[in-house]
């Protein structure tokens, strides 16, 4: 069973959060989340939380124990920035950073910057510029389609930076374990305005799900660093609304909408051992992706989901990991108005669901342990 607990919200003001931004108009939020995932557990288990600021990224970190709390946000500015960013953590704890910027020289074409956060608390890397994405001889003037995205080889720790192109397909361009970058290199000559969500699970070749008009591609890496078009799926998609967690050995569960009711569903390619194909999890009236972890509640390895639900509070889900065909069960916990929750496991093994207020102040509960079931307490608001 899943519950929230009622309770006052312990909040501080939001203002701090206004000023280290340097938001604009009044009422207006200071704060937007990035592509995918931005709540991470650094290596030595504190939480960490990401946000786009109207200058560059911004940062909250949990405090270091015995200390509670968290410290942030915390602004990096970046020039040209435009706020569209994304993040991927590495096996050592690392979280890998690409942002889309205005090029340095005025000319308006988008420029990829990558950086890199070692320690949770510390600064950041300088960041590296990857330049303009294009293939030699593409179409002139050729645009990103959506957010870049970052994927990172859990064993090497190598980063691949993936681009979907407006007429050029998806690009992708790849930083070997020795920090070596290459150039950028076609993985698909399709192009895909709904988004791409790439994975690379342990042990397993980078793949990634790209949306586009009534379908759902996989894409699917092979040797010679050649990609294939591994799964088509024909079903209605909402654009930018899936969401990825490998679920098994080499194995990856995708998540997306369904137009209309506004509900999720996950796909996986069958396997072995697996139940495959397309299963609905319920959730009508959601919006945006999913958070989505995976966490031992009970003993069991369980798929925890969070969402904005059609009355606009954050609900939640946990099942049986790779066995959707049981059934879930959406529950709501509350915070009103919140955006694009996350959930992460923190290091005394409780999940955290987090996400963005009305003001782009980060907003979070913790599983509350001293009850039966998988109940949570009351939602604090960092300033």
């Amino acid at each position: 069973m899943i519950r929230g607990r009622g309770g006052s919200r312990t909040a501080t003001s939001a203002r701090g959060a206004r000023q280290a931004s340097g938001a604009g108009a009044a009422g207006s939020p200071t704060a937007s989340p990035p592509a995918g995932t931005w709540l991470f557990k650094g290596d030595d288990g504190r939480l960490t939380a990401y946000a786009s600021g109207p200058r560059g990224l911004l940062r909250w970190t949990e405090a270091a124990a015995p200390r509670t709390g968290w410290t942030g946000p915390e602004l990096f500015e970046v020039p040209g920035w435009t706020g569209s960013v994304a993040m991927a953590r590495s096996p050592e704890g690392y979280v890998h950073f690409v942002a889309q910027t205005a090029a340095a020289d005025g000319s308006g074409r988008p420029e990829i910057l990558v950086s890199t956060q070692f320690q949770p608390g510390r600064g950041l890397i300088d960041w590296h510029s990857l330049g303009t994405p294009a293939l030699r001889g593409g179409p002139t003037g050729d645009s990103p389609a959506g957010p870049p995205r970052i994927a990172v080889n859990q064993r090497s720790g190598s980063t691949h930076v993936i681009v979907s192109l407006r007429y050029g397909g998806v690009l992708r361009r790849s930083r070997n374990a020795e920090g070596k970058w290459g150039g950028w290199k076609q993985l698909a000559d399709e192009s895909y305005e709904g988004g791409v969500t790439p994975l690379m699970p342990n042990g397993g070749p980078l793949e990634l799900l790209a949306l586009g008009p009534g379908r759902a591609d996989r894409w699917s890496g092979v040797s010679g660093g050649r990609f294939v078009l591994a799964d088509r799926v024909p079903t209605p998609v909402v654009p930018g609304t899936s969401a990825v967690c490998e679920t098994g050995p080499r194995r990856v569960t995708y998540f997306w909408r369904y137009p209309g009711d506004g509900s999720l569903v996950a796909w996986r390619p069958a396997a072995p051992g697996a139940q495959g194909g397309l299963m609905g999890l319920g959730g009508h009236g959601g919006r945006g992706a999913p958070g989505v972890t995976r966490a031992d509640i009970g003993g069991y390895d369980c798929t925890v989901l969070a969402q904005v639900g059609a009355d606009g509070e954050v609900e939640v889900t946990a099942y049986v990991t790779e066995n959707e065909g049981y059934g879930t069960w959406w529950v709501p916990l509350g915070a009103p108005g919140a955006r694009a929750p996350q959930v992460a496991v923190d290091a005394a093994g409780r999940l955290v669901v987090a996400a963005l207020d009305r003001d782009g102040a980060l907003t979070l509960t913790r599983q509350d342990t001293t009850e039966q079931g998988l109940a949570f307490g009351p939602w604090t608001t960092v300033g």
